[in-house]
């Protein structure tokens, strides 16, 4: 995509003003925690402690929007945000769309829980959900953030109940249909919950 061709494609879509916690990762391995400041599809300026340089790739993982990735694009002379241009492909976007399409309808009202977990079933990734008695369940991710996740499952342990997503050790925290949402013991690093959302585990599904 052309410079020129880029620029239309992020004039496509408006910037949401938003403050959402996350953590960042640069390309050197180091890890920050942030804040997002405002998101579209394409771009996500990120309040941190630390902006990388221009051109450099940033992963990072966002509560209520998961991960993102981009290159830095700009930022500002005393390094207090930074803004990234997003490399993801197409898949990918269209779930960030509605998952940015849900967070104005929260913004104004109009969003459910219900909704919100129905809205994000479609090209789900899986990871693996263990119970405390070593039963291994393939589970479908339909959100994740440094500090916990929603997962799509044919099981649901009681609230409060240990298990393991992935490697993460985590306790059951809510219960909605299809699925449970879990609390991690500790917050993830960006370098775990990334080896989680990516993981194709083999698993059986009860």
């Amino acid at each position: 995509m052309s410079l020129d061709e880029s620029a239309v494609e992020r004039r496509r879509y408006d910037r949401v003003a938003v403050a959402l916690r996350g953590r960042y990762m640069l390309a050197d391995g180091k890890e920050f925690d942030c804040q997002i400041v405002d998101v579209s599809p394409v771009g996500f300026a990120i309040r941190g402690p630390l902006a990388g340089d221009l051109g450099e790739r940033v992963v990072a993982y966002v509560e209520e929007l998961g991960r993102i990735e981009g290159v830095i694009v700009r930022r500002a002379a005393d390094d207090e945000w930074f803004a990234l241009d997003l490399r993801t492909p197409l898949s990918r976007r269209r779930k960030l769309e509605k998952k940015i399409d849900w967070l104005v309808r929260q913004q104004t009202g109009e969003a459910t829980e219900r909704r919100r977990f129905a809205r994000f079933d479609q090209e789900q990734e899986q990871t693996t959900l263990q119970l405390s008695d070593g039963r291994a369940f393939v589970a479908g991710l339909i959100d994740m953030s440094i500090s916990g996740a929603a997962l799509e499952v044919d099981v649901a342990p009681p609230i409060g109940a240990r298990v393991t997503v992935g490697k993460q050790r985590s306790h059951v925290s809510r219960h909605f249909a299809g699925g449970i949402a879990v609390t991690f013991d500790r917050e993830a690093t960006v370098e775990i919950v990334d080896e989680i959302e990516m993981a194709w585990p083999h698993a059986e599904r009860c």
